[in-house]
């Protein structure tokens, strides 16, 4: 087997692989090692067939052997390594496709979060108007009838006083007629004056309760207003 090119295509055919995981480990690995431990180098270089060899051609045969298996065992490893890289890289892309799919995910909620919490402080500000008006609503109703009873009660002192100064007058002339009497005229007197007096005093509360009914209008007016704005902002 003097050609060349023959010897080299004998003993690669003659190689065998093994302990293929370490051949596949990702880390570094020394080639003496995966010479010796991934291919049967050891057991072609011994083989009878090459110790029967005489020198210089057992020496040539074992050099080609030992090229033969590195060569074989570091195609393979780089061939496995090339392929993982693949993997890794179609993983990786995989991986990106999922995590731009998750942080989409992620805008969307907070989006939708974010129009929530929109939503809540809406309502909320809805609510806080709804009890204002509602309150002022109250108040009115409450003005409304206090008012009612003041212009009752004044009514009433005002046909009470009506009544006083007709008296007043009829003893008036009565005592004119008759040389009347001081006393009666003066207790009278104060009658009146007395019913006047709890007179200016309606008329006031009933002017201060309306005042303060014209201002709990204006304040819930104010608060119309202003959620008409926020419902405006709300629409846009």
């Amino acid at each position: 087997m003097n050609d060349s090119k023959a010897l080299f295509d004998y003993w690669y055919e003659q190689v065998r692989l093994k302990n293929h995981e370490l051949v596949q480990v990702a880390g570094h690995v020394e080639t003496y090692k995966l010479r010796h431990e991934c291919t049967n180098y050891d057991e072609l270089r011994l083989s009878r067939e090459v110790q029967l060899l005489e020198e210089p051609e057992r020496s040539k045969v074992i050099a080609i052997i030992k090229y033969e298996c590195t060569a074989k065992v570091l195609q393979y490893r780089a061939g496995r390594l090339r392929d993982r890289a693949n993997q890794l890289s179609e993983t990786c892309g995989e991986l990106e496709t999922q995590k731009t799919k998750l942080l989409r995910l992620i805008q969307a909620l907070q989006a939708k979060l974010f129009g929530k919490d929109k939503e809540l402080e809406q309502y909320k500000a809805r609510i806080a108007i709804l009890e204002a008006e509602n309150a002022a609503l109250q108040a009115d109703a409450e003005n409304s009838q206090a008012e009612v009873q003041l212009r009752t009660e004044l009514e009433k002192l005002q046909k009470q006083y009506d009544a006083v100064e007709k008296r007043r007058r009829e003893l008036a002339q009565n005592n004119k007629s008759l040389g009347g009497s001081v006393a009666h005229t003066q207790r009278y007197k104060r009658q009146r004056d007395e019913a006047m007096i709890q007179v200016k005093e309606l008329r006031a509360q009933l002017q201060s309760l309306t005042h303060e009914n014209q201002q709990l209008r204006a304040e819930n007016d104010r608060l119309r207003l202003a959620w008409n704005r926020v419902e405006n902002q709300a629409a846009l």
